[in-house]
């Protein structure tokens, strides 16, 4: 116990320094350094010395004076003088002070450890993940831009890899439109080679008879003439496959200046002009219209390619024996325009290259709409949305 061992400080600097009764106050001279002990000495109700003297305990050692009423302190203990002379002493060692120090170091220290653990901890995770980001673009700089980018983090290095990860993509998607232009290439250039070669030699075969006037008679020279121009309208409508390929990928349309358009005006008249033309030629059509009551950002003579490029289609594929259908309505905030045809079973009409619909859907995407074509059970389904603005109803 602290104070017992202050106590025996005390006697043991009493003896050898030889202090009586009247050498007391040279106890300062022990105490000048010890700022956690606080020494009583008295006889009856009268205090001797005290130091501090500042200084007031309780009876159990923490508050007030201790010789009121003759009452002694617990723990007071008998002191022998050099001279003889015995006096009661209470010593109070206060640890209070020392404890907290010591747990406030203590705590800190901890804290410290604590904070460094968790500090490493998170640094070697960022450091972790940079080197990963680091090895991964090392893979994508190889030429994979297959390879997925670990989007792992919601911070800056998160939003740095997510960033990565997009421009990763968007090269990948130009990759896969420039090599689905070169197969394009490939294939018409294949294609109208070996297509224009016939009507071609076929042309010329005619033209030369009927330039040597090798004929038998004016009805001959009719047939040839007649053979020479549905050679030539081959090579027209090959020739109008080629224009239409060449705009697919044209960029010069991009910049057309958009307007707000009345819907239901502008598709009313559309499906009119298109119904009557239709039904001019033998095909039977079907329209369905409800008003959208709201406008359309479009421009018209875009519009109008692809509805003619619809309507071309119609034409050469769709059964004549079916009925076309029109609809026209509004689905939540977009206009929805579908046209329904069965397919005509001639499969020598059919287009493989799909530039027509191709062309539609670059049209409608550039007007931030949606294009779907699809064909199921003999059925030809091409749907055309649009967003529309300032709807009424």
């Amino acid at each position: 116990m602290m104070a017992d061992k202050q106590f025996e400080k005390l006697s043991g600097y009493i003896d050898d320094n030889e202090i009586g009764f009247d050498d007391l106050d040279q106890l300062d001279r022990l105490y000048k350094k010890k700022k956690r002990v606080y020494t009583v000495l008295y006889s009856d109700s009268t205090v001797l010395y005290e130091y501090p003297s500042s200084v007031n305990i309780k009876s159990d050692g923490s508050a007030i004076r201790p010789t009121q009423g003759g009452k002694e302190l617990n723990g007071a203990r008998d002191l022998t003088l050099h001279d003889g002379h015995t006096l009661k002493c209470y010593i109070y060692y206060n640890v209070g002070s020392m404890y907290f120090l010591g747990m406030t170091v203590l705590a800190g220290i901890l804290a410290f450890a604590a904070f460094s653990t968790c500090f490493i901890v998170f640094v070697n995770k960022k450091v972790s993940y940079i080197k990963l980001l680091q090895h991964e673009l090392d893979i994508l700089s190889g030429g994979q831009l297959e390879y997925e980018v670990s989007v792992r983090e919601n911070d800056e290095i998160g939003e740095l890899a997510l960033g990565i990860d997009e421009m990763r993509k968007s090269i990948l998607s130009h990759q896969n439109i420039e090599n689905q232009i070169r197969s394009s290439n490939s294939e018409l250039i294949t294609s109208m080679s070996h297509d224009l070669r016939t009507p071609l030699t076929s042309l010329l075969a005619y033209l030369e008879l009927i330039e040597r006037k090798k004929y038998a008679d004016e009805e001959q020279m009719n047939v040839l003439i007649h053979k020479s121009v549905g050679q030539t309208m081959r090579i027209k409508e090959m020739a109008d496959r080629l224009f239409r390929y060449f705009f697919v990928y044209a960029t010069e349309w991009e910049n057309a200046e958009l307007e707000e358009t009345d819907a239901d005006q502008l598709f009313l008249q559309i499906i009119d002009d298109y119904s009557y033309s239709l039904e001019s030629k033998g095909l039977s059509v079907n329209v369905s219209f409800s008003e959208t009551g709201g406008n359309i950002n479009v421009n018209t003579e875009l519009l109008q390619r692809v509805l003619d490029n619809l309507y071309s289609n119609l034409l050469k594929y769709a059964d004549t024996e079916e009925v076309i259908e029109f609809s026209y309505c509004r689905e939540e905030n977009e206009l929805c325009f579908t046209i329904k045809n069965k397919v005509s079973s001639d499969i020598e009409k059919k287009d493989s290259t799909s530039i027509g619909l191709n062309t539609c859907r670059r049209i409608i995407e550039y007007h931030s709409g949606k294009f779907v074509s699809s064909e199921e059970n003999g059925t030809f389904t091409v749907k055309l949305m649009l967003p529309m603005s300032n709807i009424t109803r």
